[in-house]
Formats: structure tokens, C-alpha cells, sequence
């Protein structure tokens, strides 16, 4: 049965959109912590125009017998650390009776436009709940580099919480910029160590450390400080993933009983000691008193003392971003 590859066109969206309501109805079956709104092929749509209206989208579709089978979905940033295509968790599905080798395929039209571009690092975003559309990827020399996962709330056992001795938590608030702009740094410092090796160029950083100290002055975020003395040794901040932004249509882990922590960071003098366990843990009983019923976070696969914290507190992954870095010499030795 001949298969049909054509660019990805805006209006070929809501159908593109039913696979899309149908790939996530299939993986609330295996995650039901996942947010039901995306099962609606409306909302699934909305969040594909979206993507595609970026400047820098481009996809392409399988068709059998007039019919979409598979679409694949992509834009290209530029970042600090190069040129990056990005294939987003909305933007790929297939019928469940198609090969996993047919967005293979797609992926050879999308990732030969990145390459015309000078786009040489390549990301997707896949489910967990489908492992051999993840095979599929890691047969196209992607490996796994980042993990997001949500808990489930409701049933959670909090244990007594032990803050440890000559530390004190508490709320962050007005006066506590300089706080939390010095602690900007621990993540990246840690991301550019073995085995992971990211960089994170000095002309960021002033941006990183302004981004953290308007933590202190924004109400609709919950920023928490572990001090030793004087010393701010530990944070962590969290807020719904539903707060109003340009992500919200496409966010497939966002729902307004969800709540998301972020800029979790120990000063590496601190650690060991059970401040960031105590505090993650006070979060969680803040948030589920709240009323959110569920809670996501990411983290780096490579960053090792990440990956073996969060799943601790019964964090379940749930996507992955996979990823993929091509020698930049092919865009000279290829023949034209």
C-alpha cells in the first residue's frame, strides 16, 4: 500500500489534531496522571496552530488512501550553545497500526531542513507510554537527555518532616532578590560537569541571575529558602503550570490541578545533610493543601544527582527528550 510524504500544511492541522487527541487518550491509559484536556481534538488543534504558526515550523505528513497516518512537526531556535531543532511533545503521532519506522521516515525530510539550515543539535520529545516509538528514536542515534515526570498527590504518604539542625525555611519574599540571584549559578555549574559537559556561555549568566532574583517579587510563584545562619544554602520554587503564558496551549502536562516545581538548587557545601529533601517534602504538603493534586518537574538524565533525587518522592516519568548532535563538517564534505 503506497504511503504519501508531503510538507505539513495548515490545513491538514485538525486532522493532524485527531491523532493527536487519540495518542493522548491511548497514554492516559497507561498514565492517568496525564491531563485529560488534551483528549479533546480542539484543544489538541489549538496547540498545533500554535506550533506551526512559529516563524520557524515545518512538518510533514504520511498519508495512505487519502488518509493521515503520521505527522511529524518541528521549529529551530537559536541558542547559546548552538542551533537547535525542536520537535515538541505535541508534535508527532501516528495510528497505532503504523511502524514506528514510518516517523523514521518523516524525521529524514524534517531533519534534512534542519541541516540545510545549519540546525546540527536535534531534540524530540516523546511518551514513555509508547517505548518502541522511543527505540525507533534511539535507531536514529538520539539518546535520552532530559526527563519529565509527574506525581500523584492525593494518596502520597508525607513522612514527619525533620528540617535538619541550625537551619531555618521559610517563604521567600520582598528583600530576597540578592537571595536567590546567588544561587543562580549551582544548576548550570552542575550541568557542565562530568558526565554531562553542558555549557552555559558567560554572556547568560547576568540574564540567569536577574530571572532568579524577580523570584522574590512575584506573587503567583511559591519560592522557598533554607538558611544556615545568614548563608542561603538551598531553594526550590513552584507554581501552576496553568499560570497564563505562551506555553499554555501546548504544555500537554498542564492542567489547573497540577502544580510544577522548579529552580530546585543546593549549594554543593550543603549537601547530604537533608535540606533539599526537607524542603521538597514541605512543598509537596504546601501544594496538596492547595488543592493541586498532582505535580511535575524535569530533570537532566546525565545530571546524576538530580536523576537519583526526584524519584525518591514517587516522581513517575512520563516523556522524554531525546537528542541528537550532528557533526557540523557535513555541511561542507557532501556533495551539493
Amino acid at each position: 500500500m503506497t504511503t504519501k510524504i508531503m510538507p505539513l500544511t495548515e490545513d491538514m492541522l485538525p486532522e493532524a489534531g485527531s491523532l493527536l487527541a487519540q495518542r493522548h487518550r491511548r497514554h492516559r491509559q497507561e498514565l492517568p496522571s496525564l491531563s485529560k484536556r488534551f483528549e479533546n481534538i480542539d484543544v489538541a488543534t489549538t496547540a498545533l496552530t500554535k506550533l506551526f504558526e512559529n516563524k520557524q515550523a515545518s512538518g510533514y505528513a504520511a498519508f495512505r488512501n487519502q488518509k493521515m497516518v503520521a505527522y511529524l512537526l518541528g521549529d529551530n531556535t537559536s541558542e547559546p550553545w548552538g542551533r537547535c531543532g525542536w520537535v515538541r511533545l505535541p508534535g508527532s503521532a501516528l495510528t497505532p497500526d503504523e511502524s514506528p519506522m514510518l516517523l523514521q521516515d518523516l524525521y529524514v525530510k524534517l531533519g534534512e531542513d534542519w541541516v540545510q539550515r545549519g540546525v546540527f543539535i536535534h531534540h524530540t520529545y516523546l511518551s514513555v507510554a509508547e517505548p518502541e516509538l522511543v527505540n525507533a528514536w534511539f535507531g536514529l542515534d538520539f539518546g535520552k537527555e532530559r526527563i519529565d515526570a509527574m506525581l500523584d498527590m492525593k494518596e502520597l504518604a508525607i513522612p514527619p518532616i525533620k528540617i535538619p539542625r541550625g537551619i531555618k525555611i521559610r517563604r521567600a519574599g520582598k528583600g530576597d532578590n540578592s537571595r536567590l540571584s546567588g544561587m543562580s549559578h549551582i544548576i548550570f555549574r552542575e550541568l557542565e560537569k562530568a558526565p554531562y559537559w553542558h555549557p552555559t556561555p558567560p554572556e547568560v549568566w547576568d540574564e540567569l541571575k536577574e530571572g532568579w532574583g524577580e523570584l522574590a517579587d512575584d506573587n503567583t510563584v511559591d519560592t522557598w529558602l533554607a538558611l544556615d545562619g545568614d548563608e542561603t544554602v538551598s531553594t526550590i520554587a513552584s507554581w501552576s503550570t496553568m499560570h497564563p503564558d505562551e506555553d499554555s496551549e501546548t504544555d500537554m502536562h498542564a492542567d489547573n490541578n497540577v502544580v510544577t516545581f522548579s529552580v530546585a538548587a543546593t549549594q554543593p557545601t550543603a549537601r547530604k545533610r537533608g535540606i533539599a529533601t526537607a524542603m521538597t517534602w514541605m512543598c509537596l504538603a504546601h501544594n496538596r493543601e492547595k488543592g493541586f493534586e498532582y505535580c511535575y518537574t524535569n530533570w537532566i538524565s546525565p545530571n546524576l544527582s538530580a536523576s537519583r533525587f526526584w524519584p525518591r518522592f514517587g516522581f513517575q516519568e512520563v516523556a522524554y527528550r531525546l537528542t541528537r548532535n550532528l557533526n557540523p563538517m557535513i555541511s561542507w564534505t557532501r556533495e551539493a
